[in-house]
């Protein structure tokens, strides 16, 4: 008896920690592209490494090594995580993971683009959401740098649009 509990509690814990994916709201950010020329950038402190992912998969700029052929310099700031309640996983444990829960976690992006001396902060408000569904387990596309590049890529776009 004790086996059989051993081993549901097993495919339990692993059926909890494989059965995510993210989403990018609105959805027209999921398939942006950049089709704006693009200017070269230079990260100054690098070192930030899940940040360094995230800006370079949004593909707002050219990111280059040497400083010399740079058009803006970057200054990047850590990420910020706000949580959400997780009281709706009490509702996808008690139906086995059929119906899917979305977790909107809060997450803002800052950096710094400094051009000719003059600093522009931008603060940008990443909407991704974390959902948990028994189906997200036949996911593979679970990178958390790679959507959060495409909600910054559109936000970005957004703020910057001289249309709006």
């Amino acid at each position: 008896m004790k086996k059989a509990n051993f081993i549901i509690l097993g495919i339990l814990t692993i059926c909890c920690c494989s059965c995510y994916s993210y989403k990018v709201y609105p959805k027209t950010y999921r398939k942006i592209e950049n089709n704006n020329p693009k200017r070269n950038a230079y990260i100054i402190n690098d070192s930030l490494k899940k940040e360094l992912k995230i800006f370079s998969n949004s593909n707002i700029f050219q990111i280059v090594k040497d400083s010399n052929y740079a058009d803006v310099a970057v200054k990047l700031y850590p990420i910020e995580k706000s949580f959400v309640c997780g009281q709706p996983l009490t509702i996808s444990m008690l139906t086995i993971g059929q119906l899917p829960v979305m977790l909107p976690d809060q997450y803002l992006f800052r950096f710094d683009e400094i051009q000719n001396g003059t600093i522009t902060e931008r603060t940008i408000d990443l909407k991704i959401a974390q959902r948990i569904w028994f189906w997200d387990l036949f996911v593979f596309n679970k990178n958390f740098e790679e959507k959060a590049g495409k909600a910054l890529l559109g936000e970005y776009l957004k703020n910057n649009n001289p249309l709006n």
